[in-house]
């Protein structure tokens, strides 16, 4: 963990301590496993589990379900239900909604009461990784911290490879010249960025996943696991399209690139940036990744080749 983040949790470990820790954390970052693994080291103090323990009988967890990953009325009830019982071993409990923007309106309205007025000794954690996508009305009511890992974690060569490709393409199509010469290699360099950038999200994909889901409790439903796989699978895929878009604004705006670029560029970097950002938006809504991403390349060649 990084020192920004060890920081801010040994602050709140230290409100714990002087009885001042508000009931309500929205943990936001842009690793949904980071921010698990992080809460960890408050929750284990609050309910003084030793060592890496995962399991207690006042620790609960609230999960999204199915391949739609939602959070589901009845089982914010549910857990409601918990916490409004007497503590197992001590009067305090824990509660961890995870991904708790997936909590659709009912289920959040449903939850708001006993987030406004939780049972004593009971602490919330609400861990995210689009916060704006909480309802204004639960954001208001929980203290948000922000925990991110540093940018030198978890490097992906075979990504840095693939962006390499990436940035010859790009600077392939703003050469006039060359594209003149030969208008038909960029379109099969296109293809080919699409299906080795496919390839790399699965296959990061995969190996993640299969970690993740082995260090799952036992409990934790197989409609539960179907969700937690596919928002692993959707939050290694949006990280990556991440890196591209910033890899692109450096390239253009010279931090990678000639100090010109962004002069003569810097109209279609803004479009291009758009794409990938609608692009992005519209794989979180089930749109197909091998169809987004084509288009994605094939309207990024459009504007760059542009004159």
């Amino acid at each position: 963990m990084n020192s920004v983040a060890q920081e801010r949790l040994e602050s709140l470990s230290e409100r714990f301590n002087s009885g001042s820790l508000h009931h309500g954390l929205l943990f936001r970052g842009d690793n949904i496993l980071f921010l698990e693994q992080s809460v960890g080291h408050l929750y284990r103090k609050i309910l003084n589990i030793e060592n890496n323990g995962l399991d207690h009988p006042d620790l609960f967890h609230l999960r999204p379900t199915g391949k739609a990953r939602i959070i589901t009325v009845e089982k914010t009830r549910s857990l409601l239900s918990q916490l409004h019982r007497s503590g197992h071993q001590s009067n305090r409990k824990v509660a961890i909604i995870h991904e708790v923007d997936r909590m659709r309106k009912e289920a959040a309205n449903a939850f708001l009461k006993t987030l406004e007025e939780p049972p004593q000794g009971t602490y919330l954690f609400l861990l995210t990784t689009r916060p704006y996508s909480i309802l204004p009305t639960i954001r208001s009511r929980t203290l948000m911290v922000r925990l991110e890992e540093t940018s030198s974690q978890d490097k992906n060569q075979e990504l840095e490879n693939w962006i390499e490709h990436y940035s010859v393409w790009v600077e392939l199509l703003l050469n006039r010249k060359k594209l003149k010469q030969d208008r038909v290699s960029p379109v099969f360099m296109a293809y080919g960025l699409m299906e080795s950038l496919a390839h790399l999200i699965k296959s990061t994909a995969d190996d993640l996943t299969k970690e993740a889901l082995s260090n799952l409790p036992e409990e934790v439903e197989d409609k539960e696991k179907d969700a937690f796989e596919s928002g692993l699978r959707r939050g290694v895929r949006s990280k990556m399209l991440k890196e591209i878009s910033d890899h692109t604004r450096n390239l253009i705006t010279g931090s990678e690139g000639s100090s010109g670029m962004l002069e003569h560029h810097g109209l279609k970097l803004t479009r291009v940036i758009r794409k990938l950002e609608s692009t992005s938006g519209l794989l979180e809504v089930n749109l197909k990744e091998d169809a987004a991403l084509e288009d994605f390349f094939l309207s990024s060649l459009r504007i760059w080749s542009s004159k």
